[in-house]
Protein backbone atom coordinates (compact mmCIF):
# COMPACT_ATOMS: atom_id res chain seq x y z
CA UNK A 1 0.00 0.00 0.00
CA UNK A 2 1.43 3.40 -0.96
CA UNK A 3 1.55 6.40 1.34
CA UNK A 4 -1.04 8.17 -0.83
CA UNK A 5 -3.51 5.29 -0.59
CA UNK A 6 -2.93 5.12 3.17
CA UNK A 7 -3.81 8.80 3.47
CA UNK A 8 -7.31 7.97 2.25
CA UNK A 9 -7.73 5.44 5.05
CA UNK A 10 -6.99 7.75 7.99
CA UNK A 11 -8.52 10.92 9.43
CA UNK A 12 -6.64 13.57 11.41
CA UNK A 13 -7.97 14.51 14.88
CA UNK A 14 -6.62 17.54 16.74
CA UNK A 15 -5.07 16.76 20.12
CA UNK A 16 -7.27 19.48 21.60
CA UNK A 17 -10.33 17.30 20.99
CA UNK A 18 -9.14 14.50 23.27
CA UNK A 19 -9.55 14.70 27.04
CA UNK A 20 -6.49 13.35 28.91
CA UNK A 21 -7.29 10.32 31.04
CA UNK A 22 -10.40 9.24 29.13
CA UNK A 23 -10.65 5.81 27.52
CA UNK A 24 -10.32 6.00 23.76
CA UNK A 25 -13.25 4.67 21.66
CA UNK A 26 -10.96 3.30 18.95
CA UNK A 27 -7.33 2.71 18.11
CA UNK A 28 -5.27 5.80 17.33
CA UNK A 29 -2.29 6.17 15.04
CA UNK A 30 0.71 8.46 14.65
CA UNK A 31 2.04 9.46 11.24
CA UNK A 32 5.79 8.93 11.25
CA UNK A 33 7.90 9.28 8.10
CA UNK A 34 4.77 9.07 5.98
CA UNK A 35 3.55 5.85 7.59
CA UNK A 36 0.64 5.36 9.99
CA UNK A 37 1.68 3.42 13.08
CA UNK A 38 -0.75 2.24 15.73
CA UNK A 39 -0.03 4.02 19.02
CA UNK A 40 -2.94 3.19 21.32
CA UNK A 41 -5.70 0.59 21.24
CA UNK A 42 -9.39 1.05 21.89
CA UNK A 43 -9.90 1.43 25.65
CA UNK A 44 -6.42 2.84 26.27
CA UNK A 45 -5.89 6.40 27.53
CA UNK A 46 -3.63 9.33 26.76
CA UNK A 47 -2.42 10.72 30.08
CA UNK A 48 -1.30 14.27 30.80
CA UNK A 49 2.39 13.38 30.63
CA UNK A 50 1.94 12.14 27.09
CA UNK A 51 0.07 15.32 26.17
CA UNK A 52 3.02 17.36 27.46
CA UNK A 53 5.39 15.14 25.48
CA UNK A 54 3.38 15.62 22.29
CA UNK A 55 3.32 19.39 22.74
CA UNK A 56 7.08 19.49 23.31
CA UNK A 57 7.42 17.61 20.00
CA UNK A 58 4.88 19.87 18.23
CA UNK A 59 2.54 16.95 17.60
CA UNK A 60 -0.77 18.60 16.75
CA UNK A 61 -2.91 15.50 16.69
CA UNK A 62 -3.38 11.82 16.04
CA UNK A 63 -5.05 9.78 13.32
CA UNK A 64 -7.90 7.30 13.34
CA UNK A 65 -9.06 4.75 10.83
CA UNK A 66 -11.54 6.38 8.46
CA UNK A 67 -14.09 3.67 9.23
CA UNK A 68 -14.02 4.73 12.90
CA UNK A 69 -14.40 8.47 12.28
CA UNK A 70 -18.15 8.60 12.93
CA UNK A 71 -17.84 6.79 16.25
CA UNK A 72 -14.81 8.84 17.24
CA UNK A 73 -16.47 12.18 16.46
CA UNK A 74 -19.53 11.15 18.45
CA UNK A 75 -17.26 10.27 21.37
CA UNK A 76 -15.50 13.64 21.15
CA UNK A 77 -18.81 15.47 21.27
CA UNK A 78 -20.14 13.35 24.13
CA UNK A 79 -17.00 13.72 26.23
CA UNK A 80 -16.93 17.48 25.76
CA UNK A 81 -20.55 17.72 26.83
CA UNK A 82 -19.84 15.46 29.84
CA UNK A 83 -17.03 17.75 30.95
CA UNK A 84 -19.23 20.81 30.51
CA UNK A 85 -22.14 19.21 32.34
CA UNK A 86 -19.92 18.17 35.27
CA UNK A 87 -18.93 21.79 35.76
CA UNK A 88 -22.46 23.10 35.19
CA UNK A 89 -23.74 20.70 37.86
CA UNK A 90 -21.36 22.38 40.31
CA UNK A 91 -21.81 26.02 39.35
CA UNK A 92 -25.41 26.14 38.13
CA UNK A 93 -27.19 26.14 34.79
CA UNK A 94 -27.20 29.95 34.81
CA UNK A 95 -23.42 29.79 34.32
CA UNK A 96 -23.39 27.35 31.39
CA UNK A 97 -22.23 30.10 29.01
CA UNK A 98 -19.16 30.73 31.19
CA UNK A 99 -18.33 27.02 31.24
CA UNK A 100 -18.76 26.63 27.48
CA UNK A 101 -16.57 29.65 26.76
CA UNK A 102 -13.94 28.25 29.10
CA UNK A 103 -13.86 24.98 27.16
CA UNK A 104 -13.53 26.81 23.84
CA UNK A 105 -10.56 28.73 25.22
CA UNK A 106 -9.00 25.49 26.47
CA UNK A 107 -9.22 23.95 23.00
CA UNK A 108 -7.51 26.98 21.45
CA UNK A 109 -4.77 26.87 24.09
CA UNK A 110 -4.08 23.22 23.22
CA UNK A 111 -3.89 24.19 19.54
CA UNK A 112 -1.59 27.11 20.34
CA UNK A 113 0.78 25.12 22.54
CA UNK A 114 1.05 22.23 20.09
CA UNK A 115 2.05 24.45 17.14
CA UNK A 116 5.76 24.41 16.40
CA UNK A 117 5.72 28.20 16.46
CA UNK A 118 3.19 30.71 17.70
CA UNK A 119 1.03 32.06 14.90
CA UNK A 120 -0.65 35.43 14.72
CA UNK A 121 -3.92 33.79 13.72
CA UNK A 122 -4.23 31.49 16.76
CA UNK A 123 -3.15 34.18 19.20
CA UNK A 124 -5.67 36.63 17.73
CA UNK A 125 -8.38 33.98 18.05
CA UNK A 126 -7.40 33.45 21.67
CA UNK A 127 -7.54 37.19 22.31
CA UNK A 128 -11.04 37.36 20.80
CA UNK A 129 -12.23 34.43 22.92
CA UNK A 130 -10.80 35.94 26.09
CA UNK A 131 -12.42 39.30 25.33
CA UNK A 132 -15.82 37.60 24.93
CA UNK A 133 -15.24 35.60 28.11
CA UNK A 134 -14.39 38.71 30.13
CA UNK A 135 -17.49 40.48 28.82
CA UNK A 136 -19.73 37.65 30.00
CA UNK A 137 -18.08 37.37 33.42
CA UNK A 138 -18.11 41.14 33.97
CA UNK A 139 -21.87 41.21 33.50
CA UNK A 140 -22.41 38.40 36.02
CA UNK A 141 -21.10 39.68 39.31
CA UNK A 142 -22.83 36.86 41.15
CA UNK A 143 -20.82 34.37 39.09
CA UNK A 144 -17.39 35.66 40.14
CA UNK A 145 -16.65 32.66 42.38
CA UNK A 146 -17.52 30.32 39.53
CA UNK A 147 -14.22 31.23 37.88
CA UNK A 148 -12.08 29.44 40.43
CA UNK A 149 -14.27 26.35 40.39
CA UNK A 150 -14.34 25.59 36.66
CA UNK A 151 -10.91 23.99 36.67
CA UNK A 152 -9.79 20.47 35.78
CA UNK A 153 -7.45 18.07 37.51
CA UNK A 154 -4.81 17.73 34.86
CA UNK A 155 -1.01 17.79 34.80
CA UNK A 156 -0.92 18.95 31.18
CA UNK A 157 0.80 22.30 30.78
CA UNK A 158 -2.00 23.63 28.58
CA UNK A 159 -4.79 22.73 31.02
CA UNK A 160 -2.75 24.09 33.94
CA UNK A 161 -2.46 27.37 32.07
CA UNK A 162 -6.23 27.62 31.65
CA UNK A 163 -6.81 26.71 35.31
CA UNK A 164 -4.32 29.36 36.40
CA UNK A 165 -6.07 31.93 34.22
CA UNK A 166 -9.45 31.11 35.79
CA UNK A 167 -8.14 31.43 39.34
CA UNK A 168 -6.08 34.55 38.53
CA UNK A 169 -9.10 36.25 37.01
CA UNK A 170 -11.14 35.53 40.12
CA UNK A 171 -8.40 36.81 42.42
CA UNK A 172 -7.84 39.84 40.22
CA UNK A 173 -11.49 40.82 40.52
CA UNK A 174 -11.42 40.23 44.27
CA UNK A 175 -8.37 42.49 44.52
CA UNK A 176 -10.32 45.32 42.93
CA UNK A 177 -9.50 45.08 39.24
CA UNK A 178 -12.61 45.61 37.17
CA UNK A 179 -11.57 47.22 33.91
CA UNK A 180 -12.02 44.72 31.04
CA UNK A 181 -8.61 45.51 29.56
CA UNK A 182 -6.87 44.81 32.87
CA UNK A 183 -8.80 41.56 33.34
CA UNK A 184 -7.90 40.48 29.81
CA UNK A 185 -4.22 41.13 30.54
CA UNK A 186 -4.40 39.02 33.70
CA UNK A 187 -6.11 36.19 31.84
CA UNK A 188 -3.82 36.24 28.80
CA UNK A 189 -0.69 36.55 30.93
CA UNK A 190 -1.76 33.48 32.90
CA UNK A 191 -2.62 31.55 29.73
CA UNK A 192 0.84 32.13 28.27
CA UNK A 193 2.90 32.00 31.48
CA UNK A 194 4.13 28.46 30.82
CA UNK A 195 4.11 28.51 27.03
CA UNK A 196 7.86 28.00 26.79
CA UNK A 197 7.70 25.26 29.42
CA UNK A 198 5.50 23.31 27.00
CA UNK A 199 8.40 23.42 24.56
CA UNK A 200 11.01 21.96 26.91
CA UNK A 201 11.98 18.52 25.56
CA UNK A 202 10.30 15.69 27.45
CA UNK A 203 13.61 13.98 28.24
CA UNK A 204 14.72 17.15 30.05
CA UNK A 205 11.49 17.47 32.05
CA UNK A 206 11.73 13.83 33.10
CA UNK A 207 15.06 14.46 34.88
CA UNK A 208 14.47 17.27 37.39
CA UNK A 209 17.73 16.65 39.25
CA UNK A 210 20.09 17.51 36.41
CA UNK A 211 21.56 20.82 35.25
CA UNK A 212 19.71 20.82 31.92
CA UNK A 213 16.37 20.74 33.71
CA UNK A 214 17.33 23.58 36.05
CA UNK A 215 18.55 25.72 33.16
CA UNK A 216 15.44 25.03 31.09
CA UNK A 217 13.17 26.06 33.96
CA UNK A 218 15.25 29.19 34.60
CA UNK A 219 15.04 30.12 30.92
CA UNK A 220 11.35 29.47 30.20
CA UNK A 221 9.97 32.89 31.27
CA UNK A 222 12.37 34.76 28.97
CA UNK A 223 11.90 32.30 26.11
CA UNK A 224 8.14 32.62 26.45
CA UNK A 225 8.35 36.40 26.15
CA UNK A 226 10.69 36.15 23.17
CA UNK A 227 8.22 33.88 21.35
CA UNK A 228 5.31 36.21 22.08
CA UNK A 229 7.23 39.29 20.95
CA UNK A 230 7.91 37.71 17.57
CA UNK A 231 4.22 37.64 16.68
CA UNK A 232 3.32 40.97 18.27
CA UNK A 233 -0.20 42.05 19.14
CA UNK A 234 -0.06 41.36 22.88
CA UNK A 235 0.07 44.23 25.31
CA UNK A 236 3.15 44.88 27.46
CA UNK A 237 1.39 43.85 30.73
CA UNK A 238 0.85 40.36 29.28
CA UNK A 239 4.54 40.05 28.41
CA UNK A 240 5.53 41.34 31.84
CA UNK A 241 3.39 38.70 33.57
CA UNK A 242 4.98 35.94 31.49
CA UNK A 243 8.49 37.21 32.22
CA UNK A 244 7.99 37.74 35.95
CA UNK A 245 5.73 34.89 37.06
CA UNK A 246 8.57 33.17 38.95
CA UNK A 247 9.84 36.32 40.68
CA UNK A 248 9.36 36.36 44.46
CA UNK A 249 8.55 39.11 46.92
CA UNK A 250 11.81 38.55 48.82
CA UNK A 251 13.95 38.73 45.68
CA UNK A 252 14.77 35.00 45.59
CA UNK A 253 12.95 34.30 42.33
CA UNK A 254 14.00 34.33 38.68
CA UNK A 255 14.95 35.34 36.02
CA UNK A 256 15.96 38.77 37.40
CA UNK A 257 15.67 38.42 41.17
CA UNK A 258 13.14 41.25 41.40
CA UNK A 259 11.55 42.01 44.76
CA UNK A 260 8.60 43.78 46.33
CA UNK A 261 7.51 46.82 44.27
CA UNK A 262 9.80 45.87 41.40
CA UNK A 263 7.36 43.09 40.55
CA UNK A 264 4.31 44.08 38.51
CA UNK A 265 1.09 43.96 40.54
CA UNK A 266 -0.78 41.75 38.06
CA UNK A 267 2.13 39.31 38.00
CA UNK A 268 1.77 38.83 41.77
CA UNK A 269 -1.84 37.72 41.29
CA UNK A 270 -0.94 35.22 38.56
CA UNK A 271 1.90 33.86 40.72
CA UNK A 272 -0.54 33.12 43.53
CA UNK A 273 -2.99 31.44 41.12
CA UNK A 274 -0.15 29.40 39.63
CA UNK A 275 0.77 27.97 43.04
CA UNK A 276 -2.85 27.24 43.96
CA UNK A 277 -3.51 25.19 40.84
CA UNK A 278 -0.16 23.45 41.19
CA UNK A 279 -1.10 22.22 44.67
CA UNK A 280 -4.57 21.10 43.57
CA UNK A 281 -3.22 19.07 40.66
CA UNK A 282 -0.38 17.61 42.73
CA UNK A 283 -2.86 16.39 45.35
CA UNK A 284 -5.11 15.03 42.57
CA UNK A 285 -8.36 15.94 44.27
CA UNK A 286 -10.46 19.00 44.91
CA UNK A 287 -11.56 18.45 48.48
CA UNK A 288 -11.91 21.33 50.93
CA UNK A 289 -8.82 19.95 52.69
CA UNK A 290 -6.75 20.31 49.52
CA UNK A 291 -7.81 23.91 49.02
CA UNK A 292 -6.94 24.56 52.66
CA UNK A 293 -3.47 23.10 52.04
CA UNK A 294 -2.97 25.50 49.14
CA UNK A 295 -4.13 28.39 51.31
CA UNK A 296 -1.73 27.42 54.11
CA UNK A 297 1.16 27.44 51.63
CA UNK A 298 0.20 30.96 50.59
CA UNK A 299 0.03 32.07 54.23
CA UNK A 300 3.33 30.38 55.12
CA UNK A 301 5.13 32.12 52.25
CA UNK A 302 3.51 35.50 52.90
CA UNK A 303 6.29 38.06 52.69
CA UNK A 304 8.63 35.48 51.18
CA UNK A 305 7.36 34.33 47.81
CA UNK A 306 4.15 36.37 47.92
CA UNK A 307 3.25 40.00 48.54
CA UNK A 308 2.02 40.14 52.16
CA UNK A 309 -0.57 42.79 51.29
CA UNK A 310 -2.29 40.53 48.75
CA UNK A 311 -2.39 37.30 50.73
CA UNK A 312 -5.24 38.09 53.18
CA UNK A 313 -7.60 39.14 50.38
CA UNK A 314 -6.66 36.16 48.23
CA UNK A 315 -6.90 33.55 50.97
CA UNK A 316 -10.24 34.95 52.17
CA UNK A 317 -11.50 34.81 48.59
CA UNK A 318 -10.33 31.23 48.10
CA UNK A 319 -11.97 30.11 51.33
CA UNK A 320 -15.17 31.81 50.24
CA UNK A 321 -15.09 30.12 46.86
CA UNK A 322 -14.26 26.64 48.10
CA UNK A 323 -15.79 26.35 51.57
CA UNK A 324 -17.36 22.91 51.73
CA UNK A 325 -16.54 22.37 48.05
CA UNK A 326 -15.56 18.97 46.70
CA UNK A 327 -15.62 17.40 43.27
CA UNK A 328 -14.63 13.89 42.32
CA UNK A 329 -11.38 13.52 40.49
CA UNK A 330 -11.88 13.39 36.72
CA UNK A 331 -11.31 9.91 35.40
Amino acid sequence: MTADSQDDDFVFVSLSKISPGRELPSSIFLKINGKYLKYKNEGDILDSDKFNFFMSKNVKGIYIDNSESGKFNTWVGEKKEEVIQEMVDEVGEENRDIVEKRENIAETVFETFSDEHLSTETVELLQEQVEEFIQIVSKKKEATQVLAKITKLSQSVAEHSVNTAQIALYLGMVCGHGHPNVLENIYLGALFHDYAKAKIPANVLENPNNAMYSQAIQDHPKKGVDALKKIGGLQDPVLTIVLQHHEQHNGQGFPKGLKDKEIYELTKIVTIANIVDGVLCEEKNRSEETYEKAIKILEYDRGKQFDPELIPRCTDALRLAFAGYERERES
